[in-house]
């Protein structure tokens, strides 16, 4: 089975460097990821708009590897359709440095990466440590490896991102979750002018998290690997069964 892995910490990151190390023996792994941090870069693409440049890198494990100058889902873009010769079985993202939950997944790099994987009607594993300064990956990439072959076994694996959050630290077990809301930052934005142009930085920290749901968040903070099925369909479909008023708006006339 081929595998490509991604991420949006950059192609010198020990997450992906994790997942090479613990797949390679079992799997064909092949890597594409962004030359440099591309964090919070969401689903963005260049692909379609800009020449990208990149570089073929030597990874110990690796069938093959590029470090692009483009985001997280742009790699995931040319790794399957420039760089492989055949269409990988499998994507997976990460592993993140930091978690990816709750309303973090609409910024998220490492989710958009395995979102582009889904574009291509390819399965896709977005995986990430919910931490910002451990850096033993050991315990989320094993999970990794005993998760695939039951992802892959799932008829629904076209359907959904398999999002996957690990605490870092003791694991209590597994839960399969929501994502949670209300994700909460400080705001701190400073306005510099210099020239008659304003320079903009923001500094933003997470302060916590008010939400209706338990899921995600809840699930690692109390010691658990959180499970997320992701989708692209950002319908609501519960408001739109209810939208009867709209459909008596006049259409107004030239």
């Amino acid at each position: 089975m081929k595998i490509l892995l991604s991420n949006d910490d950059g192609i010198d990151a020990a997450g992906i460097r994790a997942l090479v190390d613990i797949l390679s023996p079992e799997y064909e792994v092949y890597v594409c990821a962004p030359e440099g941090q591309r964090s919070g870069y969401s689903h963005s693409c260049t692909y379609f708009s800009r020449v990208n440049r990149a570089w073929k890198r030597e990874i110990p494990g690796a069938k093959a590897a590029w470090a692009v100058e483009a985001t997280p889902a742009d790699c995931v873009y040319y790794g399957i359709n420039a760089f492989m010769e055949e269409a990988p079985d499998l994507v997976i993202s990460g592993i993140n440095q930091g978690p990816n939950m709750a309303d973090d997944c609409i910024y998220s790099g490492t989710v958009g990466a395995a979102g582009e994987a889904m574009v291509h009607r390819i399965p896709a594993i977005a995986v990430s440590l919910d931490s910002f300064d451990s850096h033993d990956f050991s315990t989320a990439a094993s999970f990794v490896k005993q998760v695939i072959p039951v992802f892959m076994a799932d008829e629904d694996r076209f359907e959904f991102i398999l999002n996957i959050n690990v605490p870092a630290g003791e694991v209590k077990g597994v839960k399969v979750t929501r994502m949670e809301n209300g994700r909460e930052y400080t705001k701190d934005v400073s306005v510099r002018e210099e020239e008659g142009c304003l320079y903009l930085t923001c500094r933003a920290k997470p302060v916590g998290i008010h939400s209706s749901v338990t899921g995600d968040v809840t699930a690692v903070n109390e010691g658990y690997i959180s499970l997320t099925p992701l989708m692209h369909d950002m319908t609501h479909h519960e408001s739109r069964l209810r939208m009867h008023a709209y459909k008596s708006i006049k259409i107004p006339e030239d």
